[in-house]
């Protein structure tokens, strides 16, 4: 290798190096006001993916020269190819588009990868990275202690100090608990292959890692969260053979300690439950059953009837509650559901119920690929890589932390790519064309470009959406509105259907109501369902009013808004307004449904 590409490499891995270190100790942790929600409906999701295009570009600006890679690069690249295929069916993905954003997701993650691969840390390069995340924890950590007993009610965060969930930046607690998990198993290993010397250095990093293990443990008792504990006991579990093999060979005191730190952080953590008044709600969880059981059950029922093919990528929402209406007409007794569900609570579930079994062969070879990169590694060892991606692996079954927080996304990938490059099988690829750098270098930009105009738009749209007198040029003046969507389009809408029933516009009420029909294919709110009903009725189509407000309580027979009750009221109203009204006066005549709210499982 020429001398000239060693020093470009070189310093490539320090850019990549201080580009992950000023994500992780800067950009994860940033707050801006923002209305909820997952994915880049969170502020700090679209920073992350501006530092993963940052990145990106740093890694893959020298496309034209040879890529080195892994073999486990290109089996994932295969597995990544049958979680897209079932996007591009012909006549059976009417809503496909909803799923882009997570075809995207996997893309951009593939390509961060291979830009890391590029820059070829050497192994004390690759412990930094380490310590990126490390670091990333640790200032999380502290972020949540501090939520919980420093905050003041009216903080300027939006921290609800009556509830206590100390969510750091993340604002739900199971994905704060396995990030915390994930940082804590990670210290215990990092500790267990610390280089001793200088033993200087060595002493502050056992107490940096004695910290991480102490408050860590607190945290996640506080937290309450079932998915992160039990992420952090199956880690910490995996880790005992090589802690074992430690203790022997060295009979390290210190270890020990560290060790029984954690013990220590989980009694700290019972007290304050209990000075804080919430040992109610940490018994109720264990002992309480939520309704997961009935959405397994129900999703498993979904892919048995369609094994194949699925129901279609972007449509799981109004599949599921469609289907599920349909099972509890024929189960006498089967309870209702709760609303705005977009995804089974389990990452198997969500790919198979709409692809089908190609997707789910994807997924499996994903997991395979990753434990046949640690088969030939010494059992222990082997057994603690598992153990630090444990707590993201479970909590995946259960919720959904990749599209809630991209910090988990580049966590993983971070992770997988250190077993990689530590004892993955590497491969050259042939020179690529010299045309196809222009693409890579167009997403590299193009993301970041992306993120820097959506988290100024989001900005905007908060401050939109919270103002009471809002204005349709507010609406007009958003830079980006790709970034939130649905939300925009759902704002242009609502906006159109306020001015449609102030003036009877009967062709502008009816283009409202073909909206909603498309709107509710994917996302199937019952707020939607009302304010499509009543738009139909004040056009007069009644037959229509009422065949879509049945379908809408069929799949909510608990939704209040849906009720005759309700309806009633809205439409004697809805007969009886005034000429002249301003748009402002409407909401609070007629209670419309004016904002669409996020996913359940999502931030609150």
């Amino acid at each position: 290798m020429k001398i000239e590409q060693v020093v470009r490499q070189e310093k490539q891995a320090k850019v990549m190096l201080s580009c992950a270190a000023l994500y992780c100790l800067l950009g994860m942790h940033l707050y801006l006001p923002h209305l909820f929600g997952i994915g880049l409906q969170l502020p700090f999701n679209i920073i992350g993916w501006f530092f993963i295009g940052l990145m990106t570009a740093v890694g893959l600006w020298h496309w034209q020269r040879r890529l080195l890679t892994s073999r486990f690069w290109l089996g994932t690249l295969l597995a990544s190819g049958l979680l897209c295929l079932p996007f591009f069916y012909p006549e059976h993905n009417t809503v496909a588009g909803h799923a882009l954003p997570r075809m995207l997701g996997l893309l951009g993650g593939l390509l961060f990868y291979l830009a890391l691969q590029q820059c070829r840390f050497n192994g004390k390069g690759r412990r930094y990275l380490l310590y990126c995340l490390l670091a990333a924890v640790s200032i999380e950590i502290m972020l949540g202690l501090a939520q919980f007993f420093l905050l003041e009610p009216g903080n300027r965060f939006g921290y609800n100090t009556e509830v206590r969930s100390p969510y750091g930046i993340f604002q739900h607690r199971n994905v704060m608990s396995s990030f915390i998990a994930t940082g804590m198993v990670l210290a215990v290993y990092l500790w267990l292959n610390e280089i001793k010397s200088p033993w200087r250095l060595f002493i502050v990093k056992s107490c940096w890692f004695a910290a991480v293990l102490g408050s860590g443990a607190m945290l996640v008792v506080l937290l309450q969260s079932r998915a992160g504990q039990l992420g952090l006991l199956v880690g910490l579990l995996l880790l005992q053979p090589l802690i074992w093999q430690t203790l022997i060979k060295t009979r390290s005191k210190r270890l020990l300690a560290c060790l029984a730190l954690i013990p220590l952080g989980v009694l700290v953590g019972v007290g304050g439950l209990d000075a804080f008044d919430m040992s109610k709600r940490s018994l109720a969880i264990y002992t309480e059953a939520d309704g997961r059981l009935d959405i397994y059950r129900h999703g498993l029922r979904m892919w048995l009837d369609k094994p194949w093919l699925g129901y279609g990528y972007g449509s799981f929402e109004y599949a599921f509650y469609q289907t599920y209406a349909d099972w509890r007409e024929l189960t006498p007794g089967a309870p209702a559901l709760f609303t705005e569900m977009g995804h089974p609570h389990n990452e198997f579930l969500l790919w198979t119920i709409e692809g089908g079994v190609v997707p789910l062969a994807g997924l499996v070879l994903l997991s395979l690929l990753v434990l046949r990169l640690l088969y030939r590694v010494p059992f222990a060892q082997a057994l603690a890589w598992v153990g630090v991606l444990s707590p993201v692996f479970i909590h995946s079954q259960t919720e959904f932390p990749f599209y809630h927080s991209l910090p988990h996304w580049f966590m993983t990938l971070l992770l997988v790519y250190v077993i990689d490059a530590e004892y993955g099988q590497r491969c050259l690829l042939p020179m690529p064309p010299r045309w196809s750098r222009w693409p890579v270098r167009a997403w590299s930009l193009g993301v970041m470009l992306f993120m820097a105009t959506g988290l100024y738009s989001s900005q905007q749209l908060t401050r939109y959406a919270q103002d009471e007198n809002r204005t349709p040029a507010e609406l007009k003046a958003v830079l980006n509105p790709w970034i939130w969507y649905d939300r925009s389009a759902f704002y242009r809408r609502h906006l159109q259907l306020k001015q449609a029933l102030l003036t009877a516009d009967g062709p502008l009420l009816r283009d409202y109501a073909r909206w909603a029909r498309h709107f509710i294919l994917h996302t199937p709110r019952a707020g939607i369902y009302y304010n499509a009903a009543l738009a139909l009725w004040a056009a007069g189509e009644q037959a229509e009013a009422e065949r879509l407000l049945a379908e809408g309580r069929r799949l909510y027979p608990n939704v209040m808004l849906l009720r005759p009750a309700s309806i009633a009221r809205s439409r004697s109203r809805l007969a009886r307004l005034e000429p002249g009204l301003a748009p402002a006066e409407l909401n609070s005549l007629i209670p419309l449904y004016d904002n669409l709210r996020p996913a359940i499982g999502g931030a609150y």
